[in-house]
C-alpha cells in the first residue's frame, strides 16, 4: 500500500484513533468532549480532501467514489452535531462522558465503513459496529427503566435482523460465488439469488424502521437519551438507505419486478400506518419515532420507481429531513430535563417564553410536514415526480394524502407552542444546541432559496 492509500483511508483511521484516545484521556482529563469534536472535525476535513485509492488490496472491499465521499461527509457532520447536542444532556444528567463518547464515535466508524463498503463482508462489519454501539447507548442511563427496556428490545430484535442478513449473504454467495457487490449483476442461480436479496432487503428495512419491521422503533426512541434518539432518527436511517442506493440504484437497478412491487407495498403500509399513529403521540421522542418511520416511507417511493433520478431524489430528501430533524432535536435538547423527555405539555406557551426558539422550531416542523414554501415541499414534490414518471400513480396519491395528514400533526405542535400557559418557566440556553439549530435553520433557508445547486450536486454524486 502506498501513502495515497493511507490518505484514502484517513477518515476511518482518524475516527478509530479518536475512539481509542477518548478512553485514554477520560482517565485524567475533563476535556474529552473537545477531543471528540476535534477528532470528528479532522476526519471531516480528511473525508473532504482525501484522494481515491486504486490499490488492489482495498478496492475489492472498499469503494472511494463520489457517493461514498458524500455519505462520509454526511455521517461525520451528523456525528459532530450529535456530540454538540450531547453536551447539555451530559451536563444535566451527569453520566460518564468517556464511554458515551467512545460508543458514539464507534457507531460513527461503523457508518463510515458502511458508506465505503464494496462487499457484503465490510458492510456487515460496519453495520454490526454501528448496531452494537447503539444497543449500549440506548440503555446508557442505567437508572432509567425505559432505557433498559429500549436497549434489551433493540438488542433482541436487532439480533434477529442480523441473522436474516447473514443468511441472505450466504444465499447470495451460493448464487454468485462471491460476496462482492459487483457480483450481483451475474447470478448463477436465480432462486438462491432472489431469496438472498429478499432476506438482505428485510434486514436493511428493519434498520430503516419500515412497517411492519418498525416494531422496535417507538419504544427504543422513547427510551434512549434524546441526543441518541436524534442520531438514530437521522444516521441509522441514512445508513440503511445508503446500502439500498448502492445495491439497487447503482449496482443492480432492475433486480426483479417482484422486488419493486414488494418495496411499493412496504411504502404503502409505512406511509399509512406511521402517519395515523403519529397523531396520537404526546411524548416528543416517541412522536419523532413515528415521524421518522413516515419519512422512511417517503424515501421508499423513488426506490420502488428505480429510475435514473431516484438516487438524487433520495439524497435531496435525506439532506432536508436531516437538517429539520437535527434542528428539532437541538430545540428539544434545550427543553429536555427529565427521564420521560419532552412532552406537548412542556411546549405549551413556548412562544411567550422564547419567541425565537418557537419560531425556529415552527420552521423545522413546517419543513418536515412539506408545507410550502419550505424546501420540504420541494423535496416531496421531487419524490412524487420520480414516482409519477415511473407510472407509480398509486404511491403518488397515497403520498399526497399522507402529506396532508402529516401537516396536521406538525401544525398541531406549532399551535401548542403558541398557546398561552400559566407557567412562566424560563427556557435555559445552551450554546452547543444553539449552534446546531441555528446552522440547521440556515441550511433549510439556503436550500429553500437556492435549490438548483444542491440538486445539481446530488445528481453529480449519483452518476
Amino acid at each position: 500500500m502506498s501513502l495515497t492509500d493511507y490518505y484514502a483511508l484517513s477518515p476511518l483511521l482518524i475516527l478509530l484513533a479518536t475512539s481509542l484516545l477518548i478512553l485514554i484521556f477520560d482517565s485524567f482529563s475533563k476535556h474529552v468532549t473537545v477531543l471528540t469534536l476535534a477528532g470528528i472535525a479532522i476526519a471531516l476535513y480528511a473525508a473532504a480532501i482525501c484522494p481515491v485509492s486504486t490499490s488492489s488490496l482495498l478496492t475489492p472491499w472498499l469503494t472511494f467514489d463520489a457517493l461514498s465521499r458524500f455519505f462520509a461527509l454526511f455521517f461525520l457532520s451528523v456525528g459532530f452535531a450529535t456530540v454538540l447536542l450531547s453536551i447539555p444532556f451530559l451536563e444535566r444528567f451527569q453520566p460518564s462522558r468517556g464511554e458515551y463518547l467512545f460508543l458514539l464515535t464507534s457507531s460513527l466508524f461503523g457508518l463510515l465503513l458502511i458508506s465505503y463498503s464494496n462487499d457484503f463482508l465490510t458492510f456487515f462489519l460496519g453495520l454490526e459496529t454501528l448496531s452494537i454501539a447503539l444497543y449500549v447507548l440506548c440503555g446508557y442511563m442505567k437508572k432509567w427503566a425505559i432505557s433498559n427496556e429500549a436497549s434489551v428490545k433493540y438488542f433482541l430484535l436487532g439480533s434477529i435482523s442480523t441473522s436474516f442478513l447473514l443468511f441472505g449473504i450466504a444465499l447470495l454467495y451460493g448464487a454468485t460465488g462471491s460476496t462482492s457487490f459487483d457480483s450481483l449483476a451475474h447470478p448463477q442461480n436465480q432462486m438462491l439469488f432472489l431469496s438472498g436479496i429478499g432476506l438482505i432487503t428485510l434486514s436493511v428495512l428493519f434498520k430503516a424502521a419500515i412497517v411492519p419491521l418498525h416494531i422496535w422503533a417507538p419504544d427504543v426512541y422513547a427510551g434512549a437519551p434524546t441526543p441518541i434518539t436524534g442520531f438514530m432518527a437521522v444516521a441509522t436511517k441514512a445508513g440503511a438507505f445508503v446500502i439500498l442506493i448502492r445495491l439497487f440504484l447503482q449496482m443492480y437497478r432492475q433486480v426483479d419486478p417482484i422486488w419493486n412491487e414488494m418495496i411499493s407495498l412496504f411504502a404503502y403500509a409505512t406511509l399509512i400506518y406511521a402517519n395515523f399513529l403519529a397523531i396520537r403521540q404526546t411524548q416528543l421522542r416517541r412522536f419523532f419515532a413515528y415521524s421518522g418511520i413516515s419519512h422512511a416511507g417517503f424515501l421508499l417511493i423513488p426506490l420502488a420507481a428505480a429510475t435514473p433520478d431516484s438516487a438524487s431524489a433520495m439524497l435531496f430528501y435525506l439532506v432536508v429531513y436531516t437538517a429539520a430533524t437535527l434542528g428539532s432535536f437541538g430545540i428539544l435538547a434545550v427543553i429536555d430535563s427529565k427521564m420521560e423527555g419532552v412532552t406537548f405539555q412542556d411546549l405549551k406557551g413556548l412562544f411567550h417564553r422564547s419567541p425565537l426558539l418557537a419560531s425556529i422550531f415552527t420552521l423545522f416542523l413546517l419543513t418536515l410536514g412539506g408545507v410550502p414554501p419550505t424546501v420540504g415541499f420541494f423535496a416531496k414534490f421531487y419524490l412524487f415526480k420520480v414516482a409519477f414518471s415511473a407510472g407509480n400513480v398509486g404511491l403518488v396519491i397515497v403520498g399526497l394524502l399522507t402529506t396532508i395528514l402529516s401537516a396536521y400533526y406538525y401544525l398541531r405542535i406549532a399551535q401548542v407552542m403558541f398557546d398561552k400557559s400559566s407557567e412562566n418557566q424560563e427556557v435555559s440556553h445552551s450554546l452547543p444546541s444553539a449552534a446546531v439549530y441555528t446552522f440547521s435553520s440556515f441550511m433549510i433557508l439556503l436550500i429553500t432559496c437556492y435549490p438548483a445547486p444542491f440538486l445539481a450536486l446530488f445528481t453529480a454524486v449519483c452518476e
